[in-house]
């Protein structure tokens, strides 16, 4: 079994949504003591309710890793938490780090004008 760690916020809503639960499951199906097989239902239930009707689950996704990689998070922590076991798989995110490095980049610059300067 692979480790897999979440942040506070998540297992809080996790924990809530277990006590909740008749079942072993955290999303039970409809058979007793079977897990949610197919989820198409429910994620149509949940886009409906959100008002949003062309997001897939795969979006969700898509949406935690730019942001991880846009805030400067590196590319094999982002492949990790996504569970890919290819780098190549995660390099797709790779344009979104530039503006960290280009901020990097300025930093740097900055402080060797400084130092010019003085």
């Amino acid at each position: 079994m692979e480790y897999l760690p979440v942040s506070s916020p998540l297992l809080e809503i996790l924990t809530k949504m277990k006590t909740h639960a008749d079942s072993p499951f955290l999303f039970p199906g409809k058979v007793p003591g079977q897990a949610l097989k197919d989820p198409k239902k429910a994620w149509k239930t949940i886009r409906n309710q959100a008002g949003v009707s062309d997001v897939h689950i795969h979006d969700l996704r898509h949406t935690f890793a730019s942001h991880l990689v846009s805030s400067g998070v590196s590319l094999s922590i982002v492949g990790k938490l996504l569970g890919h076991t290819q780098a190549s798989t995660t390099q797709r995110y790779a344009h979104l780090a530039d503006a960290p490095l280009r901020e990097a980049a300025e930093f740097f610059g900055n402080k060797v004008k400084e130092l010019v300067s003085q």
